[in-house]
């Protein structure tokens, strides 16, 4: 199965309840709120509820939003298992006030990644309907923005730190999980 059909083929996994990114920084030896957690293959394994097999491939999708823009922002990830579909992971993270849409956004890939590297996957496809965020990851468009290009460096080291991954863009409609969890 494409990972891009996913959404169509999903099974949920009802145990799998989102969590807020508070809660699973303070699972992280090393992770704080404001100060992103830089992961290595040498960093201690975090204390994690799921552990997964490196072997497989697994796709993140994230949103961002902000209402004002800037104003309050937060955002969504959701990891699914790319084979069978099915949700693994989902988290949210509140931003609080001043933050761009696109800061947002970023900051949902961000989490997501650390996230998903933390509980072992190696093996990537980044997936979100935030046009400019996919084609500056895919280093089609310039990072123009002074206040991106923080997000944007750090985005960058974190996928390149997985064996393999992938970036693509989604329609909205595709992305309404990661979504959800942006507005909580």
């Amino acid at each position: 199965r494409s990972p891009v059909n996913m959404s169509k083929q999903r099974k949920r996994n009802m145990s799998a309840a989102p969590v807020a990114f508070d809660d699973v920084t303070n699972r992280i030896p090393g992770a704080t709120e404001n100060q992103p957690l830089e992961i290595s293959e040498t960093s201690n394994t975090p204390t994690m509820a799921t552990q997964l097999s490196p072997d497989k491939t697994y796709v993140l999708r994230f949103d961002g939003g902000s209402r004002g823009n800037p104003g309050v922002a937060g955002s969504g990830m959701v990891l699914y298992d790319a084979d069978e579909g099915t949700e693994v992971w989902s988290g949210y993270h509140f931003m609080g006030d001043g933050y761009t849409n696109n800061e947002a956004e970023y900051k949902g890939i961000l989490e997501g990644l650390r996230c998903a590297y933390a509980m072992g996957a190696r093996s990537v496809v980044v997936q979100g309907d935030s046009m400019l965020v996919i084609k500056q990851l895919e280093g089609k468009w310039r990072v123009k923005a002074e206040n991106l290009r923080p997000y944007y460096q750090k985005a960058m080291k974190l996928l390149q730190q997985f064996d393999s991954f992938h970036v693509n863009h989604i329609e909205r409609a595709e992305n309404s999980r990661a979504d959800e969890l942006a507005n909580e």
